[in-house]
């Protein structure tokens, strides 16, 4: 990555968007009333989804909802019950606190590993991790001790927010500061209507979520919180509270990130404290090549990725004739039909597999109908792709990490064109291909089972485990937690 590459691998709507930020209207500062951040951090990622779906292709997952009754009082009652999962009644004070999805796991024995956190967990001497999502998990009991959960709280503050409503004048600030940023973005009054429906709900519960945190804040009392999606600003409230709690907030980066993507590039309004608050202090990445990709108002430090220093070090050698065609959840129609006419080029010798998108796993049957019921796919559902990469020859796909971190398990990687590759994937993997027909001409020039790996110490930065441990030393030092 090289200064000349940042803007050219920049989409047509970030540059929109920097501009914006870079002239610094006051709109983007306003805070709405019972806020403590400015409303544009709360709705920034979810209009340039909205605005950047325009020419990307990108399609959202939409599932049919399976709330009932019955399951919102199970869920409820088991949030007020005692329970050894609960993060906010049973956690205790650590110096390092990892704040989580939960959607980072991999099957580990029979108990379940968070492959994002786990390892620096372990590192760093003095750890909590909170996920977000239930405990246990489907495929096990966490790895990692102390491990809880904020789903009892979640509950809690679902249940507390129960038939109130938003006061007037707060709904009609929101309107209004939405009507202006459609304005400011060259759109039509109302464009950003169905936002305003979202975060209206969202911001019942935030009062009542946060109050929840607050009191897990207290009793853990962190030097060091590590965010998992501490970036995407629409968490720009918790993490104003972690930094009033005195900690030094990092997010440790997840999956790809580059010059297009709005969760890690900010302009001007952002080094304003009031929009800054609401972002981390810093980003570790996988390596040099993400650190300059991004622009981000806070500091941006390479530490690695433990998990795949492992895994690809335990990659078989002898992959056999085997595809792995990855989705990025763009226009899924015409994937459908790519993978199918990829079947029909090849040989019954080579295997196919599709790995849907996480976010459209639940969906793969109703968005891909056609490889969905076709036997000669698998459709692979495995928890972590790299136990996927082991066994696969050859990769193909749009605009995804696990393209760079095939390379490193030694895959080859076959990249395919699609609206937003250019300012995703550039030409890192040679020349795109434009159909089945060409992907396949391609993967018969891959010898059988023939190994490519290119470990890039820039993308991916060797020695990740003593790199963290200096890091966090370092920071709780600064803090005096040593």
């Amino acid at each position: 990555m090289t200064a000349d590459d940042l803007p050219a691998r920049t989409s047509r709507t970030m540059r929109r968007f920097l501009e914006l930020e870079d002239a610094v209207p006051d709109a983007l500062l306003e805070i709405v009333p019972g806020a403590t951040v400015p409303f544009w951090a709360l709705v920034r990622m979810q209009i340039f989804w909205m605005l950047s779906a325009e020419h990307t292709g990108s399609v959202d997952v939409v599932s049919a909802s399976e709330w009932t009754r019955w399951k919102e009082a199970r869920r409820v009652a088991r949030g007020y019950l005692p329970g050894r999962w609960d993060a906010v009644r049973r956690a205790r004070h650590h110096d390092v606190f990892f704040y989580v999805s939960g959607a980072t796991m991999s099957e580990h024995g029979r108990e379940a590993r968070n492959w994002l956190v786990d390892d620096f967990a372990s590192a760093a001497g003095d750890a909590l991790v909170v996920q977000v999502r239930p405990l246990p998990s489907a495929i096990g009991r966490p790895s990692f001790r102390p491990t809880l959960s904020m789903e009892p709280a979640i509950a809690r503050a679902r249940w507390r927010a129960r038939g109130t409503s938003l006061a007037a004048g707060t709904v009609r600030a929101m309107d209004l500061l939405l009507d202006e940023f459609a304005r400011l973005l060259g759109q039509p009054a109302g464009s950003f209507a169905h936002i305003a429906k979202n975060v209206r709900r969202s911001e019942l519960q935030r009062p009542h979520q946060l109050d929840e945190l607050s009191r897990l804040l207290e009793r853990v009392r962190p030097g060091v919180v590590l965010f998992d999606n501490g970036s995407y600003s629409y968490h720009g409230e918790w993490v104003a509270l972690m930094k009033d709690a005195g900690a030094w907030v990092a997010e440790p980066q997840h999956g790809w990130i580059g010059p297009s993507h709005a969760a890690y590039n900010y302009g001007a309004a952002f080094r304003r404290p009031a929009l800054q608050r609401a972002l981390p202090d810093e980003v570790l990445t996988f390596g040099s090549y993400w650190s300059e990709s991004i622009r981000h108002p806070g500091a941006v430090t390479a530490i690695g990725k433990p998990h795949l220093e492992r895994e690809a070090a335990a990659a078989r050698p002898d992959r056999g004739r085997s595809i792995l065609v990855v989705s990025s959840r763009t226009a899924p129609d015409v994937t459908d039909a790519f993978v199918m006419g990829l079947r029909a080029e090849l040989s019954a010798e080579w295997s196919i597999a599709f790995r849907p998108h996480p976010g459209e796993r639940a969906e793969t049957a109703r968005r891909y109908p056609r490889l969905a019921a076709d036997p000669g796919v698998t459709v692979d559902v495995a928890p972590d792709v790299y136990e996927s990469l082991k066994k696969s020859a050859v990769v193909i796909g749009e605009a995804s990490t696990v393209l760079f971190e095939a390379r490193a398990f030694g895959c080859r990687v076959i990249p395919r064109d699609s609206p937003f590759a250019d300012t995703v994937i550039g030409d890192r993997f040679g020349a795109r291909v434009r159909d089945a027909a060409e992907a396949a001409a391609r993967v018969r020039l891959v010898a059988d089972g023939a190994m490519e790996a290119t470990t890039d110490p820039a993308i991916w930065a060797p020695g990740a485990i003593d790199a963290f441990r200096g890091w966090v030393q370092q920071r709780r030092s600064e803090r005096g937690r040593t």
